[in-house]
C-alpha cells in the first residue's frame, strides 16, 4: 500500500478510522450517525462500503482485541540517547533498537540525526520503574549521554501517526 492511499482519505473515511480504531466492533449504523452528527450525509450501507474499501486497499489491515490489563497506565517515558564516536555506530544502533523491541513495554525506537542518535519511547507497567535505566544499564559502555524524560500523550492523530509505518 502506497502512502497516496492514505493521503486521499476524505473527513469520512479519517472519521470512520477513528471511530473503528476507538472501538472496531462499533456498528455502521452508529458510525453513521455519528458522521451525521458532524454533518455528513451518509447512509449505514455506505458506511459498510468505505470500510470494505479501506480493507481492501490495505488501510485497514485488520481488528485486535486490546486486552485490559496490558495497557491500564498512560504513563511513558522518553530516552534520548548519545552514543561514542566509533566506526561501528550503525552497528551499534541496531544492536540498541533490536534490544528496544524485544522489550513488551516499548512504543517506538528511531534514529536521529544531531545531537542525539536515538529516541526511545517507552510505557512505564505496574511495578516497572525506570524502564529506560534497563537500557542505559546494558548499553552503558557505549552511551556517553542520555536524557530520560516523562512524556504525557494527548490528541494523537492515528491516521498520521499510521504514515511512521509506510
Amino acid at each position: 500500500m502506497s502512502g497516496e492511499a492514505w493521503s486521499n482519505l476524505d473527513k469520512v473515511d479519517q472519521k470512520i478510522i477513528e471511530i473503528l480504531n476507538s472501538n472496531a466492533r462499533t456498528p455502521s449504523k452508529d458510525i453513521a450517525t455519528e458522521l451525521r452528527k458532524s454533518g455528513h450525509d451518509v447512509s449505514d450501507r455506505t458506511i459498510r462500503k468505505r470500510i470494505e474499501r479501506l480493507e481492501k486497499s490495505g488501510i485497514i489491515k485488520g481488528y485486535k482485541a486490546v486486552l485490559s490489563d496490558v495497557a491500564e497506565t498512560n504513563e511513558h517515558e522518553v530516552l534520548f540517547l548519545k552514543f561514542k564516536v566509533t566506526k561501528s555506530l550503525e552497528t551499534l544502533k541496531e544492536s540498541v533498537r533490536e534490544h528496544v523491541v524485544s522489550l513488551p513495554y516499548y512504543l517506538m525506537a528511531a534514529n536521529m540525526d544531531g545531537e542525539w542518535n536515538m529516541l526511545v519511547i517507552l510505557r512505564i507497567e505496574r511495578g516497572l520503574k525506570n524502564p529506560a535505566s534497563r537500557i542505559i544499564e546494558k548499553f552503558s559502555e557505549d552511551i556517553i549521554d542520555y536524557r530520560i524524560t516523562k512524556i504525557d500523550f494527548k490528541n494523537v492523530n492515528i491516521v498520521n501517526m499510521s504514515l511512521l509505518l509506510l
